[in-house]
């Protein structure tokens, strides 16, 4: 109420001004037909609003993302004016995932479908991302000494098992089931079979919808293969092949992005123009509320923040249902379980859909099969249902360093996470009912948030990672689609109209005191962050509190 009194006093105070400013809305008012959408190298779905005042300081408003959600607020706007006839994107080379890149894909294909004429720049030349998104517009165009690289996709997994023999260091993983592969780059000299069987299947989808995406090019697939046989194109060779349509310098966009010359004009500029506001709202909006859950799961100050927006949203009435914005390979099964929790109970209030993003595998997708339905895109890493346990193995290491190590126990397994000994059967034993228990729970999890049997569950479970496009022909996801998609199930099973969407951020959370690592095995443990920080993330995580985990980061990057 203080809050609305408040705004209620400012919009008297500065009612005299309003003439002045419908004079410079006027002024403002965008005269041309084109806009240009400057695109920035890193790609978020919702731009942080606390960071917003970045902006206003000279230098850091190039570091700041670009915003899927702004770009669609755009596209809004675009689509239902008449005096806007196309959009030009400049496209650099982009730092996203398939999945991100599809949702950029997405807000060009809208446009079109809206009769607006597309176009993109690209500045520095394309890889396989931009020339993904780029395809889907009417024009490409690039400076003349630009090239693309398009020398087709692959999967490249480095095993260091030899240059940790050679240091005398080693990696015992315990994993449920096959697929569980998450540090076998680590403990094995050489790609599995169900490692190459998954990251094959992985390579199937996103190397299909980039030659989908080429053909709206119209190349056919003899074209397409001689793209990726010559693999890198400059100059009239890209323009011959199909790949771009003419060549330009940035201050020659105007003459080319269309059949005749235009004048481009900022898109930032028109967006705030169709955006303004005079007085402020006296009430915070009805809305959907969105809670990021990113990058690895485990204890500390990130999943305290998740936790309390989760419960932000629980108790506030203003939010009328939640996205779960997932882009995480998973991590513990112990936090993953407490975030699922909260997620159910939110869930018990108002409707809650789970967006997949790049990855939601393993304890990120345990974590989404609490919500009311799935979301995710075609090219969405996810599954992995499975748990892993690894133990750090550094006797020799320890011993070429002169150290010795000498044990005191009251218990007859008291030190059996030793990295200065091997386990004894028994011990494996105990570790290996452990895991047995996890992934049992982890299915029946599955099994209930799918509402389907625990054997179909079983068969489709086996730590095994699967394309979202994959993953919605077997059941593990709802619909293929991106925010848009989660958004508009969000307000149907809400009941509600067209709402704005918040990202929920709380305003303080109690964060646990700091704990101290262990120092005995810390050498070691630096050389694997060096050469292999995700898979490290396992090993580090297994010397805490949670031994066993729902984690999922040996799938490489494919570009």
């Amino acid at each position: 109420m203080f809050v609305a009194v408040a705004r209620g006093v400012w919009n008297l105070l500065k009612l005299p001004l309003l003439p002045l400013w419908w004079v410079g809305r006027a002024v403002s008012r965008p005269r041309t037909d084109w806009l240009q959408v400057k695109v920035r190298n890193r790609v978020v779905e919702l731009a942080d609003p606390r960071r917003s005042i970045l902006r206003m300081l000279p230098g850091f408003q190039k570091s700041l993302p670009t915003s899927l959600a702004t770009l669609r607020r755009l596209a809004d706007h675009v689509t239902s004016d008449e005096g806007i006839r196309g959009v030009v994107f400049t496209l650099p080379r982009l730092q996203a995932s398939w999945a991100m890149a599809e949702g950029l894909r997405e807000i060009l294909e809208r446009l079109r479908e809206a009769d607006k004429r597309v176009a993109v720049y690209l500045p520095d030349g394309a890889g396989h991302l931009e020339l993904f998104v780029a395809s889907a517009a009417h024009r490409v165009v690039m400076p003349p000494p630009a090239s693309i690289v398009a020398l087709g996709l692959a999967a490249e997994v480095r095993y260091y098992k030899g240059l940790l023999d050679k240091v005398g260091v080693g990696i015992e993983p315990f994993a449920r089931e096959e697929y569980k592969t998450a540090v076998e780059n680590l403990a094995h000299d050489q790609m599995s079979g169900p490692q190459r069987e998954q990251l094959d299947a992985l390579l199937d989808t996103i190397d299909g919808a980039l030659r989908e995406a080429l053909r709206g090019r119209g190349l056919d697939d003899e074209g397409i293969a001689g793209v990726f046989s010559t693999g890198m194109l400059r100059g009239d060779d890209a323009i011959e092949r199909g790949l771009i349509d003419a060549l330009c310098y940035e201050d020659e966009l105007p003459l080319h992005v269309s059949t005749a010359p235009v004048k481009l004009s900022s898109a930032g500029r028109y967006l705030a123009f169709k955006e303004a506001r005079f007085f402020a709202r006296m009430l915070t909006p009805r809305s959907i509320g969105v809670v990021e859950i990113h990058g690895g799961i485990g204890p500390g100050r990130r999943t305290d923040q998740v936790v309390a927006s989760l419960r932000m949203a629980r108790k506030d009435r203003r939010v009328r249902g939640v996205v779960l914005h997932i882009d995480s390979p998973g991590g513990s099964a112990l936090t993953s379980d407490l975030i699922h929790r909260e997620i159910v109970r939110l869930r018990e209030k108002k409707p809650v859909v789970a967006c997949f993003s790049g990855v939601a595998a393993s304890g990120g997708y345990y974590i989404g099969v609490a919500a009311d339905g799935i979301v995710a895109e075609p090219t969405t890493i996810t599954g992995s249902i499975g748990v892993v346990a690894a133990r750090l193995l550094a006797r020799q290491f320890l011993s070429d360093l002169g150290v010795r190590t000498e044990v005191v126990r009251k218990a007859p397994h008291a030190d059996m996470f030793s990295p200065a000994r091997d386990m004894l059967p028994e011990e494996r034993a105990i570790l290996d009912r452990e895991l047995d228990g996890v992934y049992a729970d982890f299915v029946e999890i599955v099994a209930e948030g799918r509402k389907r049997d625990r054997a179909e569950i079983e068969k489709l479970a086996k730590g095994r990672v699967w394309s979202g496009r994959d993953a919605f022909e077997q059941g593990l996801v709802d619909r293929l689609g991106g925010m848009s998609t989660a958004i508009d199930e969000v307000q149907k099973r809400a009941g509600e109209g067209d709402l704005p969407v918040r990202l929920l951020i709380p305003r303080r959370t109690d964060l646990p005191p700091a704990e101290p690592r262990a120092a005995a095995a810390e050498a070691a443990l630096h050389l694997i962050r060096q050469v292999a920080p995700s898979a490290a993330a396992a090993i580090e995580l297994s010397g805490g509190h949670d031994r066993v985990l729902m984690l999922a980061p040996g799938v490489p990057e494919i570009r």
